[in-house]
Order: structure tokens, then sequence, then C-alpha cells
């Protein structure tokens, strides 16, 4: 069945609470300008697996549905109903009534994995993952989402972090050049319990990650993004965060490169509640522009109902050093060769927040060699 993304958004039946356009959130959207387009609705058929990964443990989605996997038999994987709803994405639940059941992943034991997610052309496809981390278990996991061509992709995942758990959680966004990615990310983290995670936003027409979390006591969640975008691309990076309890951390930093024409959000919002005592929130947003074309929205916010916490924000917007150009030419480098160096040296700086070293190869796999020199 073939739908116009626009007959799927005013069907009630769908999704009976879509957004007014001139609500804040959806006002940098291009989303209008897809309207017209017409996307198969149908569940796509299950394919066999084509590739072999070479990692030890690891999970193959295709189009939000289990194809194969080498978990440890204490790693427990199930695709099923559930009763978790994602309520704050408005695109979750369009095609519910024919997507996959959601997967869901409990780590009852220390695990390092790569969880391959591709996507179908020219479909509306909804994928969903929840992911739970038992007590005192340390879980390290590489998401990698590619394909998706002329697609539109609603992806929600619901992760839960037990007490003393922990999760290096590093994404990589490589969609196909017409694919549009939507992803709502919800984080709820128990006592003393760690959230690292790293997104990369690189390929894709239109690509937007939104990430809720809730921070209980002495729990931290440091964050990290990093938007590559060019040739008229549209990415949206928000960040909503809840300091629930004391003793809580958060640290957020994003930095975006844009070039062509292309344009990102960066809408961070952290909240202190009351009767919360000693927490740190931070939030950075670092913007280059590699031409006058390119746009930057940044919107860090603060809320603070507390008096005894840390807490900064803050966001820069830039172009190329010339005194740094002009120094790195004075000493034999070409000017082109220059300019990819100090891109570089902007980029790396979020990758060097991964811990893995196979997770930050597989980022910067990603990218290309020559992304610097891609981007001039």
């Amino acid at each position: 069945m073939f739908l116009r993304l626009g007959d799927i958004l005013e069907r009630s039946d769908f999704f009976p609470n879509i957004p007014s356009k001139k609500e804040e959130k959806w006002r940098f959207s291009s989303l209008h300008q897809l309207l017209d387009r017409e996307y198969d609705t149908t569940p796509s058929p299950a394919k066999e697996i084509d590739f072999i990964p070479e990692e030890e443990h690891w999970i193959h989605v295709r189009d939000g549905q289990l194809l194969k996997h080498t978990l440890p038999t204490n790693i427990h994987i199930r695709q099923h109903p559930i009763s978790y709803e994602v309520k704050e994405n408005p695109f979750a639940c369009l095609a519910a009534n024919e997507a996959p059941f959601p997967l869901e992943l409990t780590c009852n034991e220390d695990v390092e994995l790569v969880l391959y997610c591709d996507y179908s052309s020219n479909r509306f496809i909804s994928s969903n993952i929840n992911i739970k981390v038992k007590d005192n278990v340390t879980a390290k996991i590489y998401i990698r989402y590619e394909g998706g061509q002329k697609s539109f992709i609603s992806h929600a995942s619901h992760i839960q972090l037990q007490s003393y758990a922990k999760l290096h959680l590093s994404q990589s966004q490589n969609l196909e050049t017409e694919a549009v990615f939507i992803t709502q990310n919800s984080h709820h983290l128990q006592e003393s319990s760690h959230l690292k995670s790293f997104s990369l936003l690189y390929g894709g027409e239109y690509l937007h990650n939104f990430l809720h979390i809730d921070l209980h006591y002495n729990s931290t969640a440091e964050v990290s993004s990093l938007l590559l975008a060019h040739k008229q691309q549209r990415q949206i990076f928000s960040c909503d965060i809840e300091h629930l309890s004391d003793c809580s951390t958060s640290r957020v930093l994003s930095k975006q490169v844009l070039n062509d024409n292309s344009t990102c959000v960066f809408d961070a919002n952290t909240a202190i509640h009351p009767n919360t005592k000693m927490s740190e929130a931070r939030q950075a947003s670092r913007a280059l522009l590699l031409d006058d074309s390119a746009q930057i929205h940044s919107k860090p916010h603060l809320e603070i109902y507390s008096d005894d916490l840390k807490a900064s924000h803050g966001s820069t917007v830039g172009e190329l050093d010339s005194e740094a150009i002009g120094y790195l030419i004075s000493r034999g480098i070409p000017e082109t060769k220059a300019r990819e160096i100090l891109i570089s040296a902007f980029v790396y700086e979020t990758i060097e927040t991964i811990d893995e070293p196979d997770f930050k190869d597989r980022i910067l796999s990603v990218m290309g060699d020559d992304y610097a020199q891609q981007s001039l």
C-alpha cells in the first residue's frame, strides 16, 4: 500500500495529536517539503542475512525485524509486544498498526556488541528497540543505522540502567542521500548508574535525534554529538535532561560542521528539580560554518529550581581561524591542507570522548578519511 506522507499525517487514526506547525519544536523542520512523497506502508518481507560481521557478538536488524544474532546465553533478546510507548515523538506510531514488534534486549552480564540496523528504500518504516542493563552490569554497544534511500524512518528506543549499571553507547546515523530519519531515545538511569553516549549524524536528507534522560541519585550522563551537514541537509539534535535526585551529573557537548546551504539545530534543556542537592549540569554547543549559506540554530537552556548545584551552558559559532591557516601556510603546508587539518581537529574533539578504540575506529570509517577534504 502506497500513501502520501501528507495523507498519513492527516489521518487521525494513525496519530490524533500531530503538533501544530507553529510549535517551536518543529519550526525549523523541513518536513513540509516531503508531504507529497509516497511511501510504501506494507511490511517488508523478511530477508536472509547477506553479510557475516567480524565481531564476536552482534545483532542484525532490517526494517525493524530481527534477522540474526550471536549473543551469549545470558544476554536475552526477543521480539514481542510491550506496553511502553514513546509519547513525545509525533511520528513514532504513524505505522503502528503494521510495524514489527519492538526488540527487547536484556543484559544480565558484561557484554560488548554491535547492532546493525539497515533499512529498505522508498518505504515508511517504524522500528523500536528497548535495552535493559541489569544491576552492576557494564554494556558497550555500538549501533549503526544505514540505508533507507527515499524512506521515512521512525525509530524509538527505551533504555533502562538499573543500579550501578554502566552503558557506553555509540551510534552512527549514516543514512543514504534522500532518507528521512527521526529517532526518539528515552533513557532512565537508576541509582549510581552511568551513561556515556556518542551520536554521529552524517548522511541522509533530514535527521532528527531526540534524547530524553531521567537522572536519579548519584547517576551520571555524559552526552556528546557530532553533526556533519552539507548539500542542503537538515539535522537536529535535541536533548532533554531531568535531574530528579541528589548528586546527579549531566554533561552535554555538541559540535556541528556545516557547508553547502545546510542547516543544523541544537536544542538542549536541562532541568534541576526542586529539593535536589549537589547536582552538576553542563551544556556546550560549538558550530563551525564553512560558508555563508549554512545556518545554525542553537538553544542551550537550563531550568534551575535548586541552589546547591554547579551549572553552565554556552554556545559558540565561528569559522576557520584565518590566523591559524596563515601559520600553517608559513610552515610550508598548502592552504587546502591547512583547512583540512583545522576541520579535523575541530571534529575529533568529540570523537575522543569515545573510550572504546574499536567503536572510535568505526565512527571514523563511517566519516571516511577524506571527510575534511569533502567539506571544503
